[in-house]
């Protein structure tokens, strides 16, 4: 019995070794995958590739590497802060992007990721303060920014439904539209949208035929300066609120349209 319970164990000794020796094989393997980064511009030439290809936990690894090798690289400083954007590490991109404006205050690109961070972090008053940096580059003509272009200036999601918001320094189009709320499929296409806009603008850029859904459609005659928070999509339009007194606050214009969303879901 002895002789038999040792041949067992060594048996079980012959079976175990290998599976220790593998798990170290893959392990090492692994190691070898992704090496260490070294702060090297090959590091940065990786970090902008990983970046782009949206592997932000690797990208932002190969820029702090980097930067912690060359402190005065802005781009490097860029680079992290636009990689913990990409995984929603909101306060710590924050820090980081303030640290590119301070020594960048022209980097308009820093200053609209500030705005989308701030809207995220509800931080609405500083939210307001990066959009004014970027009016007041517009209304002066500033290089590097104009005001023809759109900024994204927040997203969230509702019902597992993913809204991005773009603001319009200029309103466009017929309606002049001021903000436009566009909910995507998952191809892409744009489903619905909602947009801030001159009420007279938005009547008068209605088709013969168009539907109106709600019971808006028999409303007041609108005031002068009057806005007008409207939703369209493939089955019509309806308008969800009014603001006679003129453009509101995009805080107050984004609360209700979330509490409209949160009732349609009901």
């Amino acid at each position: 019995m002895k002789l038999q319970f040792g041949s067992t164990r060594a048996m079980a000794g012959r079976c175990i070794a290998p599976l220790i020796l593998s798990a170290l094989v893959a392990v090492a393997d692994a190691q070898k995958t992704e090496p260490a980064p070294s702060g090297t511009q090959a590091d940065l030439t990786a970090a902008r590739q990983e970046l782009a290809a949206k592997h932000y936990g690797r990208a932002k690894e190969l820029y702090r590497a980097y930067l912690h090798a060359h402190p005065e690289s802005v781009d490097a400083e860029f680079g992290v802060a636009d990689a913990e954007l990409g995984l929603r590490e909101f306060e710590a991109a924050e820090w980081d992007f303030r640290r590119v404006v301070a020594v960048q205050p022209q980097n308009w690109v820093a200053h609209k990721n500030l705005v989308i961070i701030e809207a995220e972090l509800g931080r609405w008053d500083e939210f307001e303060r990066e959009r004014a940096v970027l009016r007041a580059a517009r209304e002066n003509g500033a290089p590097g920014i104009s005001a023809r272009e759109s900024d994204v200036i927040d997203s969230f999601e509702v019902n597992g439904q993913r809204w991005i918001v773009r603001e319009y320094f200029e309103p466009v189009g017929r309606s002049q539209a001021r903000y436009n709320f566009e909910r995507f499929s998952p191809e892409g296409h744009a489903e619905e949208y909602i947009s801030l806009e001159p009420t007279a603008a938005a009547e008068a850029a209605l088709k013969p035929g168009d539907v109106h859904i709600g019971a808006d459609a028999d409303a007041a005659p609108h005031a002068a300066g009057e806005f007008s928070l409207n939703w369209y999509s493939s089955k019509g339009h309806g308008t969800i609120a009014r603001y006679p007194k003129g453009e509101p606050s995009y805080e107050r214009v984004r609360t209700d349209l979330l509490r409209w969303l949160h009732g349609q879901a009901k």
